[in-house]
């Protein structure tokens, strides 16, 4: 117990009524730090992923174009193309390549390969938060009914994910889409359109900005 002196000369103390006083609110504003260090965390997640994904797309885009679309392979001309194809469930996509090696048009899985992948930053899934209008950044007239927008083929690469097919120009090929994020508490949203432009956008608890 801490001891006191007090002016009269007698020694005094704190009560153990006040020491339980005092323990207690270090014990909720230690708390309290943690909880908001918690909620900054996890916002800074779902930016980060937010973030992540557009470097990413731009990141394929830019291949895309780079890469053209036709290579010299056994002194052949050959088409080819990139594909960015998302696996909701496991909160991750990646970029592949299809070279049309037998030349019939048709993607074989043979003919993809996979250049990366990328997981979504933890705490962070494809995904609405509750209340949020479905219609985010690109103005779709109807609400979509799954978190990643894009078509989904069933040749391979994308074997029935969704996926962005790019051309040469970097424009995708399987149309507009959008992709909406979540931490749960906090929605965020990419779109891309035919052209090839990104939108960002965020849900403020009313509308999409």
């Amino acid at each position: 117990m801490a001891i006191l002196l007090k002016r009269d000369g007698r020694r005094g103390g704190f009560t153990l009524l006040e020491l339980l006083v005092v323990t207690a609110l270090l014990g909720i504003l230690a708390s309290l730090g943690h909880w908001s260090g918690r909620q900054w965390l996890r916002d800074w997640q779902v930016n980060r992923a937010q973030q992540q994904l557009y470097e990413d797309l731009k990141l394929a885009q830019s291949r895309a174009e780079q890469s053209g679309g036709t290579v010299l392979a056994d002194g052949r001309l050959v088409v080819q193309r990139s594909f960015l194809v998302f696996d909701p469930e496991q909160a991750a996509y990646g970029l592949y390549r299809w070279r049309d090696d037998d030349g019939d048009g048709v993607p074989q899985p043979e003919e993809n390969r996979r250049l990366w992948q990328r997981q979504l930053p933890a705490g962070v899934s494809f995904r609405f938060a509750a209340a949020v209008d479905r219609r985010a950044c690109s103005n779709q007239t109807v609400a979509p009914n799954r978190a990643v927008t894009f078509g989904s083929p069933s040749y391979p690469p994308c074997l029935g994910r969704p996926c962005v097919k790019f051309d040469s120009q970097g424009f995708s090929v399987t149309g507009p889409g959008a992709v909406y994020l979540s931490d749960g508490r906090r929605s965020l949203a990419l779109s891309l359109t035919r052209p090839g432009l990104f939108t960002l956008c965020r849900w403020d608890g009313t509308r999409w900005q």
